[in-house]
């Protein structure tokens, strides 16, 4: 089946929460509140100072977990050893994102931010003024800032300053069990028509769903583009077009014909895809950390598209939020070791996030690494198709409503006509 669309504008890619604690070289700033002028001028006047670092404990919020947990600990507790200004970073799991989104919220209307925490970008449009920047740290005492990704350096400055570092950076691709696909003659999927006809295979061979999608919202985004469609903007919905039409008929024939389901209980796709409950799934790389394949081979491909190719990134970037100079340059010294090559390579190699450096992924280690891992060979074989989410004031509230909105779609086989209308509601009401 043929698939013709009215090309939209496809975005550049972009490779796109407790108390303070910690010690203070001036407990009385530390406990006063930061505008967005003041958070700027005391990263400047930290940045550009010649004082020592004092000895300090740097809080970092984060939401990782299973062998990501492990590996920022390990990360973590060589900084703590290896560090000579007796910097103590204290990591504190704060479950979720979204329960990491909802406390950064809550603290930052408290005044109690940590030093430093996970974030996506659209979480802190609330509380921006309450962001450190990293422009004079980054001029002034940073190796290559230039060998830090294009993207991420693109992402981490679209509101006029460096406000974050990247961190736990991804991209979507498609993962499949290779044993089942070649029983059945299959082969990864490149195009929309082959997502069809495996799953039409599956349902009639083996009375399988044949595909899920770890992230409702990230799917419709993806599916969009790649139609050649744009998807929101602050104005609101950008798809109400034929070519978002057609995205849409798409992604409701793959649910209502029975070749998609939806995760339910289980959260996320690696469980049931480990289990052979479902022979393949679309997520996040750094998934394959939680995939258990005994018996079976793992397969994994980038993602298939239709007129165009578009994949998901992901992950968080890492913020400052600390208003003491020392705990600053304190913090700033992690977030130095963090995003160093030798660092971001142990990181992207343990979890199947990627480096946030050129020289991380140019080296031998992490190249010797590619070729025998399908995770990492998939994602920088799309790496030209990469985007990231828009984030703006509302871009959050936009992505609950459309996961929401898409699930109960989904339950009600609700038609493309009707699924169009109601989503394009749903965007438009969420701003």
């Amino acid at each position: 089946m043929k698939r013709k669309s009215i090309p939209c504008l496809l975005l550049a890619a972009a490779v796109t929460v407790g108390t303070l604690t910690g010690c203070s070289a001036n407990a009385d700033s530390a406990s006063t509140g930061a505008s967005s002028t003041g958070a700027s001028s005391a990263a400047s006047s930290a940045a550009t100072s010649d004082s020592a670092i004092q000895p300090c404990e740097v809080t970092f919020w984060h939401a990782m977990t299973g062998q990501q947990e492990t590996t920022l600990t390990e990360l973590t507790d060589q900084f703590n050893s290896e560090n000579e200004y007796g910097i103590t970073v204290t990591l504190v799991n704060q479950g979720s994102y979204d329960d990491l989104s909802t406390k950064l919220t809550a603290n930052a209307a408290a005044d109690t931010l940590p030093d430093l925490s996970q974030a996506y970008n659209s979480w802190l449009i609330p509380y921006l003024d309450k962001v450190v920047h990293l422009d004079d740290f980054v001029a002034n005492d940073y190796d290559n800032y230039e060998d830090i990704m294009e993207s991420y350096r693109e992402e981490t400055s679209q509101f006029g300053f460096i406000n974050a570092m990247p961190f736990n950076k991804s991209t979507y691709v498609y993962f499949y069990n290779k044993t089942m696909f070649d029983e059945l003659g299959l082969e990864a999927p490149q195009t929309w028509d082959d997502l069809l006809t495996i799953g039409k295979t599956f349902l009639e061979k083996k009375n399988m769903v044949s595909l899920g999608f770890d992230d409702m919202a990230g799917m419709l985004e993806a599916t969009l583009r790649q139609n050649g469609c744009d998807y929101v903007s602050e104005e609101g919905a950008l798809f109400d077009t034929d070519a978002g039409q057609q995205a849409i008929d798409f992604i409701m024939e793959m649910y209502n014909n029975g070749y998609a389901r939806l995760v339910g209980e289980d959260g996320y796709f690696s469980g049931p895809f480990s289990n052979q409950l479902i022979p393949a799934y679309i997520g996040s790389s750094t998934g394959v950390s939680y995939i258990t394949h005994d018996g079976w081979e793992l397969g994994v491909a980038p993602l298939p598209g239709n007129t165009e190719k578009a994949a998901n990134t992901a992950g968080t970037n890492i913020v400052m939020f600390s208003k003491d100079a020392n705990q600053q340059k304190a913090a700033w010294e992690y977030l130095k070791f963090l995003t160093s090559t030798d660092a971001t390579v142990k990181w992207a190699m343990d979890t199947g996030y990627l480096p946030v450096r050129t020289s991380a992924y140019e080296s031998e280690t992490y190249q010797n690494f590619m070729q025998s891992d399908a995770t990492a060979t998939a994602s920088y074989a799309q790496a030209d198709a990469f985007f990231s989410s828009p984030a703006f004031d509302g871009s959050y509230d936009i992505q609950n409503a459309v996961n929401s909105k898409l699930e109960e779609l989904i339950l009600n086989k609700a038609d493309g006509a009707t699924a169009m209308k109601e989503l394009v509601d749903a965007v438009n009401g969420a701003l």
